[in-house]
């Protein structure tokens, strides 16, 4: 067992080597130094306070810290000149350096080791259900770590510690399901937890030359788990079946990485005076952050993928538009050292900075400047900030050993420090559903906190049962609901989900409450006028089209009409919609005015049953003709496009693509920006396509083939959870992803009950 007095012994002993070296280098000051890193170009900042504790041995600093101070003594010679360049970062003589910090963040007082991983332990009974194996002995379970906001209103206590590292954790990340948990460590793995039970998923993982890893995360459909090496390598697997996967771009040095919304994972490379932003599927340069100092301490993305902000190595922070390629706004300022700590919040409305500086920041995207007070109370550097997914609360980790809860309106504390990491915590992460939250840090272990309402009402065992299957993603069929009597088609979802609407005969218009249980309401359509479609304008009433153009009473007041009208697609906000007539001719109008938004679209073949959407985020129109082709709305250009496609869905916000083409076949997986399969097909449609969607979340695929039967996909484990003959006309997700409807010939409408919003 590691012992206080011996980590003291070997930390002294490495102060009086630091002492040493800088005694073989000219004995400069401490400001001298300071100010040699300060105006180098490497990005190095050596505070005095930090010198001091460094050299005195008071206490151990951290890695970035520590090799920028020995690579800044390493630029004098013995007589105290400046030598021509500072040594760089993978430079062999700061290898020993390197071991060495290592070999003393190693050192934890009271913590034991152990030869092989044992089982997660859990923090209170019950019991668990198995008998531990030798290799797997449970350890004394952890004392509990409440955390009860100022409210009252949550608490947080540890559920789970898992143990498995034998180094420090840098990072963590849950898969988008909340299914996996992956861990990034200094023992050059990464590492996959099955988050119900704590187990370890498969073997650790690690590249071809195993180095720290200091960055994890998932793609967006969860299909790939990316890491990134203090080597500066980044590697990726497949999340399923662990195996490698090959990254163009893997070999290209990079100082952080992170996945777009659209799922290519980029990596921030320093060039020069610049940090380039490269795609590492591809290869491909994506911009440059301009006067930079040629290093990105940290990079995050917003979750509609239009900004990227980037800590440059100082303590100043810029957001990008990943657009244009410019900056937005000024450089956010206030920091007074480090900043490694990056988060936007779920909307897209705040980001979150933390310092080494001991400080978390909370900025407006819009405006840049600061919301509320700064967040103090940590005694130590802030090395993680994550939002909890409805953006209410922060989590802020330290080098101080604890976890902090802020709440982000008032920017005020969400109750008491929470605590259990015996040394620094560099990582947290909330659970998808924001009642999961793990921490982990140099003390090897994760800690798994689970939140619980104060005061809650006891469940009776028929909810607690389903609300155990909608966490296990099962899909739980609702009652059917009747119809007019007349077969159903094009089933839509109004944009607030208050309401669900569908062609009825192709003369009537039915609408169900999806919170009732009553048959469907009846809009009446002027007669003898065939419906071809619906759709809704932003928040208005449903609009519906027949040959001869938008159909009155349900239409726009106006009575405007558009001859030959064949398709309809409405933008989310409701300001543009596009239209396609019978000749294949496709126009986009403004909404109030009907006037035409540039010149027509050719969506090709007019004999191939054009159709056109807007994607979620509206900022993609797919045109199905011979071909489908994605127009970028704001560019005003084509950005791909596929032959041969039959039925098509965006999801995941926009962020991907479902298509099936036209002779069948699997459900191809795409990057609607560029046209690439970003996973392995899905399924195989052999009858043939009618109907294909996505989860707004991208988590589920739902197709309706030649046949009308019913087949619904888990994209995160790749198998089908319903399967079923219903002779099915058409799909849709409610807009918070909770509910499945869909149409069949015999005048119901079926309804599946899919996740809880």
């Amino acid at each position: 067992m590691n012992s206080v007095p011996a980590f003291s012994e070997e930390l002294a002993a490495f102060a009086a080597d630091l002492r040493k070296l800088r005694l073989d280098r000219g004995n400069r000051s401490y400001r001298d130094l300071a100010a040699r890193a300060a105006k180098s170009t490497t990005g190095i900042r050596i505070p005095v306070s930090t010198q001091s504790d460094a050299f005195r041995g008071e206490r151990l600093p951290g890695l970035d810290r520590l090799m920028g101070l020995v690579r800044i003594l390493h630029s004098y010679d013995e007589f105290g000149r400046e030598r021509a360049a500072i040594p760089p970062h993978n430079s062999p003589e700061l290898e020993p350096w390197r071991r060495r910090w290592r070999d003393l963040a190693e050192l934890d007082p009271g913590a034991s080791r152990r030869e092989a991983p044992p089982a997660p332990v859990p923090a209170a009974p019950p019991v668990p259900t198995h008998t531990p194996t030798a290799a797997h002995t449970p350890s004394p379970p952890p004392s509990p770590s409440p955390l009860v906001t100022e409210s009252g209103g949550a608490e947080f206590t540890i559920a789970l510690k898992l143990v498995g590292h034998t180094r420090l954790v840098w990072r963590l990340a849950f898969s988008p399901d909340g299914r996996t948990l992956a861990s990034a460590g200094n023992d050059g793995t990464v590492r996959l937890w099955n988050t119900a039970d704590g187990r370890a998923e498969g073997t650790a993982l690690s590249g071809e030359k195993p180095a720290p890893v200091l960055q994890v995360g998932f793609s967006p459909l969860g299909d790939r788990v990316a890491a990134l090496s203090d080597d500066g390598r980044a590697q990726l697997w497949n999340s399923r079946t662990l195996a490698p996967q090959h990254l163009p771009g893997g070999r290209r040095p990079a100082s952080s990485i992170g996945f777009t919304p659209d799922g290519h994972l980029l990596g921030a490379t320093p060039q020069g005076s610049d940090c380039q932003v490269f795609d590492l599927d591809t290869d491909a340069p994506r911009g440059a952050c301009a006067a930079y100092s040629g290093r990105a301490d940290a990079l995050a993305f917003s979750a509609d993928g239009r900004r990227l902000v980037v800590a440059d190595g100082f303590a100043d922070v810029r957001q990008w538009d990943t657009v244009t390629g410019q900056p937005v706004g000024a450089a956010l300022t206030g920091h007074c050292d480090n900043v490694e700590a990056l988060a936007y919040s779920p909307d897209g409305r705040l980001l979150a900075t933390g310092s080494h500086d001991t400080t978390a920041r909370l900025w407006d995207t819009g405006t840049g400047k600061q919301t509320g007070p700064e967040l103090v109370g940590h005694d130590n550097a802030v090395n993680a900030v994550a939002f909890s997914p409805d953006g209410t609360l922060l989590a802020t980790a330290s080098a101080d050993r604890s976890v902090r809860l802020w709440d982000t309106a008032t920017g005020l504390p969400a109750g008491p420090a929470l605590t259990g990491h015996t040394l620094a915590v560099n990582a947290v992460a909330f659970f998808p559903d924001g009642l999961l939250l793990a921490t982990a840090g140099d003390d090897k272990t994760i800690l798994l906190h689970r939140r619980r309402t104060a005061g809650a009402l006891a469940v009776s065992a028929g909810a607690g049962a389903l609300a155990a299957a909608l966490r296990e993603h099962l899909v739980l069929p609702l009652p059917a609901r009747e119809g007019p009597g007349l077969p159903l088609d094009l089933v839509r979802f109004a944009p607030d989900g208050r309401r669900i609407v569908a062609l009825a005969g192709a003369l009537k218009v039915a609408v169900w409450d999806p919170a009732g249980s009553g048959p469907a309401r009846v809009l009446d359509v002027p007669p003898h006028m065939p419906l071809l479609g619906l759709d809704f304008p932003g928040d208005g009433d449903p609009v519906v089209w027949s040959s001869h153009g938008l159909t009155p009473p349900i239409g726009p007041a106006t009575g405007t009409r558009l001859a030959l009208v064949d398709h309809m697609s409405y933008s989310p906000d409701g300001r543009l919609v596009a239209v396609t007539d019978l000749f294949g001719r496709v126009a986009v109008h403004d909404c109030r005015t009907f006037a035409p938004r540039g010149g027509p679209l050719d969506a090709g073949d007019p004999d191939a049953g054009t159709d056109v959407r807007f994607s979620p985020d509206g900022r993609l129109l797919a045109l199905l003709g011979r071909e489908l082709r994605v127009w970028d709305t704001e560019r005003a250009r084509y950005v791909s496009r596929r032959q041969q496609a039959r039925c098509f869905a965006f999801g995941a916000q926009g962020r991907l693509l479902a298509l099936v083409d036209a002779d069948g076949g699997p459900v191809r997986l795409c990057d609607p920006w560029s046209g690439a399969e970003v996973a392995e097909p899905v399924g195989d449609l052999r009858a043939g396509c009618e109907e294909v969607a996505l989860s707004p979340d991208g988590r589920l695929l739902a197709t309706v083939d030649g046949a009308g039967d019913l087949t619904v996909w888990d994209l995160a484990v790749r198998r089908p959870v319903v399967q079923e003959a219903a002779r099915l006309t058409s799909l849709a997700f409610s807009p918070d992803g909770s509910l499945l409807a869909a149409t069949a010939g015999d005048s119901t409408l079926r309804l599946w009950l899919v996740g809880v919003a």
